[in-house]
């Protein structure tokens, strides 16, 4: 009598995997995933392997038994759509890309918490939502950096945030965006952009630090953005989560913003769930202080400036400072 086959347990190694033949696509698997240090199943399948679901699940798990890769459980969270397994690059995966001297982030030397997990999973998941959406249309990726990757070089090899000292911020800012990508269009050139997504765990304060400091960090005369990446302009992209019970994320960011820096082209901003592969190059995106919703692409940075309330020198500051004094001094005389 046959007995019936035990399921393979979802956190446990075969004892005696079948061998496998190491392929070029498992090679990019292991690429991506020393790239992007944390991807699901799906976008794995949109980003590499590009095959059924049913082929991409068993070729995961004869990766993983043979300890190529790791899987992560998360803590999934229904309005973001988070998966409840990840995967990440094994010990074994990262010592067969040094030996083709591919090897790139590495392997986590603890587990991450499911904070970074969920955060970056979404930073990831706007990477293959936008590789996807550019491949029927003019542009292409020029450029993508992580959040690691735009990290200044350091004296322990580690990396070192880039801190920010202007005129109009009270005290040097440390600079570390989310990710950072170019699209390229023949004709019209370059379009920069700043990625950040929002979950929930930064409060409005934090927020208008961020503005001061993007806007800073535009500004032309001190020319910070032009030093360091060779480009005039930029636009920062805002995804939050989903609006609930009435309740919008997106809408109290972008009036803390216009708040603190005025009407500006410099922040776009939209809900996570608006931000889909056919949608995302499509008039979704809202700016502080407008309810026309403009394109990702549709962006005047191309052609010239961000309009961004002007920055003031500090001379100037102290003298409007000095004149509202005078001006308060004589109508309490009066």
């Amino acid at each position: 009598m046959r007995l019936p086959e035990t399921r393979a347990r979802r956190y446990v190694r075969a004892a005696r995997p079948r061998r496998i033949h190491l392929t070029e696509r498992d090679i990019a698997v292991l690429r991506a995933l020393a790239v992007h240090r944390i991807l699901s199943a799906d976008q794995l399948q949109r980003l590499v392997l590009r095959c059924s679901a049913s082929r991409v699940r068993r070729r995961l798990r004869a990766l993983y038994d043979h300890e190529l890769i790791d899987r992560l459980s998360v803590i999934a969270q229904p309005t973001a759509g988070v998966p409840p397994v990840v995967y990440v690059l094994g010990a074994a995966g990262n010592a067969i890309l040094a030996e083709r001297g591919l090897a790139a982030a590495g392997t986590f030397t603890a587990p991450p918490g499911p904070a970074f997990i969920r955060h970056r999973y979404l930073v990831n998941d706007f990477y293959v939502k936008l590789v996807a959406a550019i491949r029927s249309s003019p542009y292409r990726l020029r450029e993508w950096r992580h959040e690691q990757q735009l990290k200044l070089p350091g004296v322990d090899g580690r990396g070192a945030v880039e801190r920010v000292a202007h005129p109009t911020l009270p005290e040097p800012m440390p600079f570390l965006p989310d990710a950072y990508f170019q699209l390229h269009l023949d004709g019209t050139g370059l379009l920069a952009f700043f990625v950040e997504i929002d979950c929930s765990t930064a409060s409005q304060g934090t927020w208008r630090q961020r503005a001061l400091l993007y806007r800073a960090y535009a500004d032309p005369a001190a020319g910070l953005f032009r030093q360091r990446f060779g480009r005039e302009t930029f636009r920062v992209l805002i995804q939050t989560p989903r609006d609930y019970r009435r309740r919008s994320r997106c809408n109290n960011i972008l009036a803390t913003i216009q708040r603190t820096i005025g009407e500006t082209d410099l922040f776009l901003a939209a809900p996570l769930n608006e931000v889909t592969t056919d949608r995302m190059l499509a008039a979704i995106w809202r700016r502080p202080g407008a309810d026309e919703r403009v394109s990702l692409t549709n962006n005047p940075a191309a052609g010239g400036a961000v309009r961004v309330r002007p920055v003031p020198r500090a001379s100037d500051v102290a003298m409007r400072v000095r004149e509202i004094s005078r001006d308060r001094a004589v109508g309490n005389r009066g």
